[in-house]
């Protein structure tokens, strides 16, 4: 083929794809910002929905009598505009609508019934994964379980619908009939409420024997029988930080339980050193995590009985350091060596918390040791694009950075996390026309609201960063975007924290109460989410004390 007809197909082909996604955005295009042509009014107790009523004016003086039983909750969603959907067929009927605002209308043989969000997620509609090998992806609504919700309210078969019915697509917009109880803007207050309230979840999910409820859904307050160690240590960890922060002896209670099962429990022999270990073979992740939390009790005084564990610890970790820096991540206690093989996170994880642990022990080991892991973590490799990890995860090297930033400086680990912050900036959620809370939140991708979890880490290690990035004294043009990035992304956060969130559709709000969730369609709350917020709305609010303190005149 010849150049000029390769150039005009190629024109060809471009504006076919602009005239298909011009009339593909025409007939899906939805208007939120016109005034509600109805409301949809539901009544909700004990977590379930009692009443619904659908009008065309005066929404706030419906349903009243129903609002006004005791712990009853009215809520009132506005249509602002219907549309169509892109077909009954499964997947492409998940991916017609916009997860946590639109809702779904059915209508068959003159009747209407209505899905709402609220709907949606006590189905655990937005649950709907589709595996691909290995990976699940996620597609907006669960089609089958919508529209099997929406034939119950007719009366019908799912068949009968599928085959007579018709299904629209509607814009909402929830009404708020109370005064807001949460501030999203990150000063001092509102985020020492967020961080006490995420430590209060943790420590309300800490069972007698010391172990956590991993995961709680919080739309059936049922348990995930799963259950994680390194995450176990990850929880006690940021649990210890704020019973630090706070001095309450609920949280210090807790954190010292959560931490003590770890010793008492997971404590095991690996060859010469002691390890964390729940089985045959250790990971690295278990024992980091443990130490720093070992570290954040016996530093602060509340629990100085662990110091010894914190040596036997770092001697583990030191152990699988390779003499270029890099850490085995595995250790077979059974063959008593290590297993040389790497995953995310332990590198990163193992020099943050050797760095915390030498300001215990007092031990130069501790601290050449994650010198020499952080310097190996931030080289970059002659082939940079198959570096050795996926460089979006690896949070906790900005963590050894901060930490070590006053003993052992690297100038390399702060432009590489630099770096890493000017990527999670470009990439993030900006301008979402029908979810504008969603701005400066890590994206998870067009079908489905972002994971609370996935901004979180990013945010922790912008903090540490910005940290490191101040005493290193950097020029305010570096500084400032740093910080607003993070403002935005606390403050994205913190409109989604449980205090109380959706409590109408919750069995039990008050086990509920201060955790992050999955996301804004997904009510489950695994121990991790709120540990790596907390941390890094904690270490944000010591950064603010800090600075305030320098300001105020002597």
């Amino acid at each position: 083929m010849s150049f000029s007809r390769l150039l005009f197909w190629g024109r060809v082909y471009v504006a076919g794809l602009f005239f298909t996604s011009f009339a593909l955005y025409a007939f899906l295009h939805l208007n939120r910002r016109q005034s509600p042509r109805a409301s949809i009014v539901s009544v909700w107790q004990a977590a379930r929905r009692t009443a619904r009523a659908v009008v065309v004016k005066d929404p706030e003086s419906t349903l009243s009598a129903e609002s006004r039983r005791e712990g009853a909750t009215r809520t009132i969603d506005d249509v602002l505009d219907q549309g169509p959907v892109l077909s009954t067929q499964a997947v492409l009927f998940g991916m017609s609508f916009v997860p946590g605002r639109d809702g779904i209308e059915a209508s068959y043989e003159g009747k209407s019934a209505y899905a709402t969000p609220d709907d949606l997620l006590k189905l655990g509609a937005y649950e709907l994964s589709i595996p691909f090998g290995e990976f699940k992806i996620k597609f907006g609504v669960d089609a089958r379980a919508a529209q099997a919700h929406l034939a119950r309210e007719l009366g019908v078969s799912p068949e009968q619908l599928l085959a007579r019915g018709r299904f629209r697509r509607l814009a909402l917009s929830r009404r708020d009939l109370t005064p807001a109880q949460q501030i999203w803007d990150p000063t001092p207050t509102t985020l020492r409420s967020s961080v006490l309230a995420a430590g209060a979840y943790l420590a309300h999910a800490v069972r007698r024997d010391g172990t956590f409820r991993y995961e709680v859904d919080g739309a059936t307050a049922t348990d995930s029988p799963d259950y994680n160690i390194p995450r176990h240590a990850g929880a006690a960890w940021y649990l210890s930080q704020v019973a630090a922060y706070s001095h309450d002896r609920q949280l210090q209670a807790a954190a010292r339980q959560s931490v003590r099962y770890l010793v008492e429990h997971q404590l095991a022999d690996c060859g010469k050193n002691r390890c964390i270990a729940d089985g045959p073979v250790a990971d690295l992740g278990s024992s980091a995590l443990a130490l720093l939390a070992l570290v954040e009790l016996v530093e602060s005084g509340i629990a100085p009985e662990f110091q010894s564990t914190v040596g036997e610890l770092a001697a583990f970790l030191r152990s699988q350091q390779r003499r270029d820096g890099e850490f085995q991540h595995l250790y077979d206690r059974t063959e008593q060596h290590p297993i040389d093989v790497q995953f995310l996170y332990y590198s990163g994880e193992a020099a943050f918390a050797l760095g915390r642990a030498q300001r215990v022990t007092a031990d130069r080991r501790d601290l050449v040791a994650a010198r020499d892991a952080l310097h190996f973590q931030v080289e970059k490799p002659f082939w940079y694009i198959g570096w050795r990890y996926y460089w979006a995860a690896e949070h906790w090297t900005c963590h050894a950075l901060d930490e070590l930033w006053d003993r052992a400086p690297s100038q390399a680990a702060l432009r590489y996390c630099l770096a890493w912050q000017d990527w999670v900036r470009n990439t993030a959620v900006f301008g979402r026309e029908a979810a504008r809370e969603y701005d400066f939140a890590a994206t998870s991708g067009p079908f489905l609201p972002p994971q609370i979890i996935v901004s979180a880490s990013r945010m922790e290690a912008a903090v540490a960063t910005l940290s490191a990035a101040r005493a290193a004294r950097l020029p305010a043009s570096e500084i400032e975007p740093l910080e607003a990035g993070i403002r935005g992304t606390l403050a994205f956060m913190m409109r989604f924290q449980f205090v109380p969130g959706p409590a109408h559709l919750m069995p039990d709000p008050e086990a509920m109460y201060g955790g992050f969730p999955t996301s804004e369609t997904d009510l489950r709350v695994r121990i991790d989410t709120p540990q790596h917020a907390g941390t890094g709305l904690l270490a944000y609010l010591k950064l603010l004390s800090a600075s305030a303190k320098q300001e105020r005149p002597n």
